[in-house]
């Protein structure tokens, strides 16, 4: 359940919206009682005595007083964030509210702590059976590694072991702020021997990776456990310190923005993070982050069966599956020293998909972060059914089809753009690509164009009437990407003297929201009123899907951009929203809408998690899921409004669903742009807002999303 936040009580309002009152939380074992992490805007900075310095932070230096904030420290550079301590015993849900209320603060959030993921010691059949189930002898006849630095944030790793001595590069302890990452717990010392012992040296274990050099970054304490400000300000620092690959067996049930922040910013930077799935199946299966963000790959368990353990936390975020039971390792004791020992858990499974991204990294030091991770998970070993999966994602590791196909000059020439044409005398049509590729449909409709490189293209489709249509899609090169586009051909027009020239690719950020002059293509809407275009697939959806009053004027042109997974895709945005295609899904899923309503609060410093639950009331509908209710004029907006997901009159309560997402608050009185105060709801995709005569109007969130970016 999420935790919620008690906030003024609000008046009751005549048109059926009930808000109600709530109990203030005890704040939860795992957040620190006296710890807040802020994000501040830019060019406002604390010092380490928690004061302000920039324009207009008089008022903001008295919150921190108020607060009884004593102490500030950065998360790292370019972060922005701060991890600050008070002395005031007070439930920090009620000091992050106050602080957040202040327009220099992005977000302010309590500090969350994360735990190692271990379960208890099975029985060892053999002590290093890992490597052979996933091909690594076979590996390291092509590659035992180079210089790759993997980083290990964990309870650190010992520095006296003599299988990891030689490998150790100068790591930090972000748990006590200072220099020495040596171990104290043991579990960080397992993992960094599972990724990159020394190996051939006559003594102890083999890691995965030979060359790869150990970057330890020590974010858990003796007890196994830290939190997030420690944690984000351990991937920052990794990130600048050079790591290529960073390792990560810890976790906890809680998405926060500090840490979303600090993946986006190693990712930005074309650094893979790997993480631990969980260990919690038995115990709700609760997503577990890191690993549950779409830009990391997460990794479950398997045991010598190559079946996912029942402990493994999955789901559809899970990416790929490694051993994780009876895994011998190098390991530190509080009483035994150096030593060799055991460890189940996906905390063992992560680390050998780790050493299998150095290896693959020796071979391919050019790849991105993105391929990196799709050569590893289209090498991987099916597993269970047939394609992906939520047990093991793509398969169990092999590491020796993952440095054959790094080695194939072609693995970045396999991808593939495909989908279907319909329409008048479609088997007659073309569809070519802006590189000068053509090809004709089979009898159903099909296209196709393989072994395509890394890049942007623009797909163009064109009727025997001369009717043309075109859509652009972005691939990285390797097999597992594929850009799946439909074309359905409108009322058939003239044909155009001179038709409009197929662009290079879908034209960048800085130019998609100048204005543009009207195209004389007939397939192209244009709107006076913001003087921006529509067309293609886009064009198709807005029209199906409300138009207008649903997601207002475009705003924008079509453009790439990265999307919250990591990947790049053709979006555009509209005063009210932001839609994104997805050419791998079949229509209507092929364009997608983001989670703007649950963005707009995060970048204004908000959390819907603060928001007072609300209860089942009559004539209204409860959302289990967010505890919230939905009622009066805004039930009935909710209900008569959705996506167009069965092509039959009406909307069902999933297409409404499809558009909108479920409540994320209570009916509740904000002031808008305008100045006035408007009674709101929040919803996962939108905002609701109850204008006198005119009745429920969406919030222009498109505006402020575009604005903000």
């Amino acid at each position: 359940m999420k935790r919620v936040l008690c906030i003024a009580v609000l008046t009751i309002l005549t048109f059926g919206l009930v808000i109600p009152t709530s109990a203030a939380p005890t704040p939860s074992a795992d957040v620190l009682p006296n710890e807040l992490i802020v994000k501040l805007q830019p060019h406002i900075t604390l010092s380490p005595t928690a004061h302000a310095n920039g324009p207009d932070t008089s008022q903001l230096n008295t919150l921190l007083s108020n607060t009884r904030a004593v102490m500030a420290q950065s998360l790292g550079h370019g972060s922005a964030s701060y991890r600050i301590q008070v002395e005031a015993n007070t439930d920090p849900y009620v000091l992050a509210r106050q602080l957040a209320t202040h327009p220099a603060v992005v977000y302010a959030e309590p500090n969350h702590t994360r735990t190692l993921m271990r379960t208890p010691n099975d029985t060892v059949v053999n002590r290093q059976w890992p490597l052979r189930n996933i091909s690594a002898f076979g590996a390291w006849d092509i590659t035992t590694g180079s210089d790759i630095v993997i980083a290990l944030l964990d309870t650190g790793v010992s520095s006296t072991h003599p299988d990891l001595s030689n490998k150790l590069l100068p790591g930090y302890d972000f748990f006590n702020n200072d220099s020495d990452a040596t171990d104290d717990e043991g579990h960080g010392t397992h993992t960094a021997g599972v990724a990159a012992a020394d190996s051939n040296n006559n003594e102890g274990i083999a890691g995965v990776c030979w060359g790869c050099r150990i970057l330890p970054v020590k974010v858990l304490g003796p007890r196994g456990e830290g939190d997030d400000a420690t944690i984000a300000a351990g991937i920052r620092w990794a990130v600048d310190q050079g790591a290529r690959v960073i390792s990560m067996s810890l976790g906890g049930p809680d998405d926060t923005q500090v840490l979303r922040d600090a993946v986006n910013y190693a990712r930005e930077r074309n650094v893979l993070i790997i993480a631990a799935s969980g260990n919690n199946n038995n115990e709700g299966n609760l997503p577990n982050y890191p690993a549950a963000y779409p830009n990391v790959l997460a990794v479950t368990a398997t045991g010598g069966s190559d079946v996912v353990t029942g402990f493994s936390t999955v789901g559809d975020f899970v990416g790929i599956a490694a051993p994780g039971v009876g895994v011998w390792s190098t390991l530190w004791d509080r009483n035994a020293g150096d030593t060799y020992g055991m460890g189940n858990g996906t905390s063992a499974a992560a680390p050998h998909v780790a050493g299998a991204a150095g290896l693959v990294l020796s071979i391919r030091p050019d790849l991105s972060a993105d391929q990196l991770m799709q050569i590893l998970q289209a090498s991987a070993d099916d597993q269970g059914p047939p394609g992906r999966d939520e047990e093991t994602g793509y398969g169990r590791l092999n590491v020796q089809r993952a440095v054959t196909l790094a080695g194939d000059p072609n693995v970045l020439n396999q991808s593939r753009i495909e989908g279907f044409i319909s329409g008048n005398q479609f088997e007659q049509s073309v569809v070519s690509l802006n590189t000068g590729q053509q090809t004709q449909p089979d009898a159903n409709g099909f296209y196709l164009f393989t072994d395509l490189p890394t890049g942007s293209y623009m797909v163009e489709a064109r009727w025997p009437d001369g009717q043309t249509s075109q859509q652009g899609a972005w691939v990285s090169g390797t097999s597992l990407s594929v850009a799946n586009i439909i074309f359905e051909q409108g009322p058939s027009p003239t044909a155009p003297a001179n038709p409009a020239p197929v662009d290079a690719a879908p034209i960048d950020a800085s130019q998609a929201f100048l204005p543009v002059a009207q195209p004389s293509d007939p397939n192209v809407t244009y709107f006076p009123q913001t003087q921006h275009t529509l067309r293609g697939t886009i064009r198709s959806y807005w029209e199906a899907n409300g138009g207008l009053p649903i997601f207002g004027y475009p705003i924008s042109e079509e453009f790439v951009e990265r999307g919250e997974d990591g990947q790049d895709y053709v979006v555009q945005y509209f005063e009210r929203h932001r839609l994104e295609i997805h050419p791998e899904n079949p229509p209507p899923y092929n364009v997608l809408l983001g989670r703007i309503g649950d963005t707009i609060l995060q970048q204004n410093g908000r959390s819907w998690f603060d928001f007072p639950a609300g209860s089942p009331q009559p004539n209204c509908e409860f959302f289990e899921e967010t505890q919230h209710s939905l009622c009066g004029e805004f039930l009935n907006y909710w209900r008569s409004s959705g996506l167009e997901l069965d092509g039959l009159s009406g909307k069902t309560r999933d297409e409404s669903l499809a558009l909108f997402g479920a409540p994320i608050s209570e009916p509740q009185i904000e002031v808008l742009g305008d100045g006035n105060e408007y009674v709101v709801q929040w919803f996962e995709r939108a905002r609701f807002e109850f204008h006198e005569g005119q009745g429920v109007l969406l919030g222009l969130l498109g505006n402020d999303l575009a604005a903000s970016r």
